[in-house]
């Protein structure tokens, strides 16, 4: 369920092309620093967006070339920002374990050998990152299980199983202790975590309706071979404008002193072109979609015109 918040990177100026870069490897290298070289594997473009977003606020953090173990011998710049880059490390490790906890519960247990084997690798690091964060992991596990009881259900409720997952995104700036600050950041978040729940259930669902796996797009509307009609995709694409929207507003409420371009450009014009990829079929089947960056081929999550 990562991947899909990018920013349109066909439109950036070279500065904050730059500037997202450092930011993606400045995470990347925070999660090596803090949990070992496996939380390396764990960065991407959703967390990334998180990291823009609550640094936003503040004068932008200093970025120097640092090593960079994908080049061997090799550097790339970082934004060195240890404030900023330590929850947010500690909450992509929650998230992603969490993920792979819930992935276990819909797979056979041949299906789910690799899920388990990575949650073996990084089982101490979520341990570490929830003793960080007791409170989001909490959250975590409790929006999850939410989740999972009305999977179980077969609930047709698209609102309901977007809300489950979008209050643990919302919750990623509950710690933020001006609540002039705290407010539009949960909203611009909260918001977020529903496009990308939408736009997951949508790329998912060919595979869901063959494999008989919980996608609420099968239960709400009647897809045939996996494929929802064109009406039902207009009405998929509403929700998705308003969530784009409502970030929107809420993302003008807030002093942004850095990454503000970076920050509308996903908003505005990367949500859209995302889900305009995923309607279409594209976004996984062709790697590199102009202006919406590529995924990498071990599954992380790369900037365009960047290897790891």
């Amino acid at each position: 369920m990562f991947g899909y918040v990018r920013p349109r990177t066909d439109v950036l100026s070279s500065e904050e092309m730059d500037a997202y870069r450092a930011a993606y490897c400045g995470l990347c290298r925070a999660l090596g620093k803090q949990y070992g070289f496996r939380a390396r594997f764990l960065v991407n473009y959703d967390m990334t967006f998180l990291y823009l977003l609550r640094s936003g606020v503040r004068d932008r953090a200093e970025a120097k070339r640092c090593w960079c173990p994908a080049r061997g011998c090799g550097k790339k710049v970082c934004t060195l920002d240890q404030v900023g880059f330590e929850t947010v490390a500690a909450r992509t490790v929650i998230l992603c374990v969490e993920k792979l906890r819930d992935n276990l519960r819909d797979e056979s247990f041949f299906r789910s050998l690799p899920d388990r084997f990575l949650r073996l690798l990084f089982r101490r690091a979520y341990k570490k990152a929830a003793r960080r964060l007791p409170s989001f992991a909490a959250l975590t596990a409790e929006q999850l299980g939410k989740l999972r009881a009305l999977e179980q259900a077969h609930s047709p409720s698209i609102d309901a199983t977007a809300d489950a997952f979008a209050r643990i995104v919302a919750g990623c700036a509950a710690d933020v202790e001006e609540p002039a600050l705290r407010r539009p950041m949960e909203q611009v978040l909260y918001q977020t975590g529903r496009f990308l729940y939408l736009a997951d259930a949508l790329d998912d669902l060919r595979d869901d309706c063959q494999n008989g796996v919980y996608n609420p797009l099968r239960f709400r509307f009647t897809p045939q071979n996996g494929e929802l009609s064109a009406q039902e995709l207009d009405y998929l694409t509403q929700l998705t404008d308003s969530s784009v929207n409502l970030a929107g507003a809420a993302l003008a409420l807030l002093p942004l002193r850095a990454y503000d371009r970076l920050l509308e450009n996903t908003v505005y014009l990367g949500f859209p072109a995302v889900f305009a990829a995923v309607r279409a079929y594209k976004f996984r089947a062709k790697a590199g979609l102009p202006g919406i960056g590529r995924r990498s081929a071990k599954g992380g999550n790369t900037p365009k015109g960047e290897t790891e």
